[in-house]
């Protein structure tokens, strides 16, 4: 009983969950147009995978570490304990808000800095495409593999539940090592 009147006054964790998504929008966002611009900087080769597309790729993972910094967060702040299905939670929530504030950070430098990058990245996909010498029929189906320019629906929920997986799982270890009970 004095365990559910606990749980029922403990702080809000929404401050925690927008710095730890906060942090994970930008790196996200910040490397993902480093990637970005660094992929139409060069010539394509035919390469299926490229430094530029691993810097992003890694950018996506250094990403996860929100759910760990907004659970350090929460229990260095108000000094408490809770239990890993809380971390948890708080993970999900710092991957959702991090997603929201990266799409809009790209939305945002796509339309109005930059318009241009994402028809950039979208035409030298192609000419890498183009540059392995496939046949027309190759050519047609790994063509249905890029994306359109721009923020698709699609994208979003992808990287919805990408961060989402993700910052939960670095949420759960973070409620561990900084929060756990036991």
């Amino acid at each position: 009983m004095e365990h559910e009147n606990m749980q029922a006054e403990s702080p809000s964790y929404w401050t925690s969950v927008v710095i730890g998504g906060l942090i994970s929008a930008l790196i996200l966002s910040v490397l993902g147009l480093v990637s970005q611009y660094m992929t139409v900087s060069t010539e394509p080769t035919g390469s299926s995978f490229t430094v530029a597309q691993g810097i992003g790729s890694f950018a996506c993972l250094l990403a996860a570490i929100g759910g760990f910094i907004a659970t350090r967060h929460y229990a260095k702040e108000y000094d408490i304990t809770f239990t890993i299905g809380k971390g948890a939670l708080i993970g999900l929530l710092t991957g959702v808000a991090a997603t929201l504030i990266s799409t809009g950070i790209t939305w945002i430098w796509t339309s109005l800095i930059d318009p241009e990058i994402n028809q950039a990245v979208y035409d030298w996909s192609i000419a890498n495409l183009e540059a392995q010498n496939m046949t027309d029929d190759q050519m047609e189906m790994a063509k249905g593999f890029i994306p359109e320019p721009g923020i698709s629906f699609v994208t979003f929920l992808f990287g919805l539940g990408m961060l989402g997986i993700l910052n939960t799982i670095s949420g759960l270890i973070g409620a561990k090592v900084f929060a756990s009970e036991e």
